[in-house]
């Protein structure tokens, strides 16, 4: 740019044209969680058989023993990616979830706003506490982990990779905490076998979205 600058003389506000494009890369790969770009992240399932639904930011009192219900009318498992906090708070729904059938995933212990904030050790912090509270369910050591507002940067990457966690996005978001029953099964309408589906388990909506849903799909050869 400083050899074109001599010889076809231009603003030097273009110069921040270069870092602009770097800072968007950047943020575009922060946001998207399927981008691939700090982590390897798991957005399809290899079993084409059914749909796999997730369920983030539990266990709720209210709404995840509805849930626990309607999947159990529909003879459908599903993995609930529970906040740390929350299962000290609801142990025995947590419990309920791991007793009929379904799966915890590690969804940090805080869920806090200034998560994507973190140092590594912050992040392993309370990705390790949460993985102690579900080995205490479940026996098992917790091998899944899907990020708060599902962002990844350098620092959760390390911290993933120093747990040996598998980060697990979405193919379908469902946007069940911002948009009206309609959209959100229209928004499902797309759903095939392999997809993974983003649901949260604290939405009051969500429990008759998610009826409706399996009841229009009901007869589908996703189990």
């Amino acid at each position: 740019m400083i050899l074109i600058e001599v010889y076809l003389p231009f603003s030097q506000l273009w110069y921040l044209l270069p870092l602009f494009i770097y800072l968007s890369i950047l943020f575009f790969g922060s946001k998207n969680i399927c981008s691939q770009f700090y982590a390897k992240v798991k957005c399809t399932s290899e079993d084409k058989s059914k749909l796999h639904l997730t369920f983030d930011d539990g266990p709720h009192p209210e709404t995840t023993p509805e849930i626990l219900k309607i999947l159990k009318k529909y003879n459908q498992k599903a993995t609930f990616f529970c906040i740390g906090k929350n299962i000290e708070h609801y142990p025995e729904i947590a419990k309920k979830i791991i007793n009929e059938g379904h799966t915890i995933g590690n969804h940090s212990f805080s869920h806090s706003y200034y998560f994507d904030f973190f140092g590594t050790s912050k992040v392993i912090t309370e990705l390790d506490k949460t993985n102690q509270l579900i080995k205490e369910l479940t026996g098992k050591d917790c091998q899944i982990f899907r990020p708060p507002y599902g962002v990844t940067n350098p620092n959760i990457a390390k911290a993933v990779k120093f747990l040996n966690l598998q980060v697990v996005g979405w193919s379908i978001r469902s946007l069940d905490t911002i948009k009206d029953k309609k959209t959100v099964l229209k928004r499902l309408q797309k759903a095939k076998a392999g997809d993974i589906i983003l649901f949260h388990d604290t939405k009051e909506e969500t429990p008759e979205i998610l009826d409706e849903f399996l009841r229009l799909y009901d007869d589908a050869d996703f189990r």
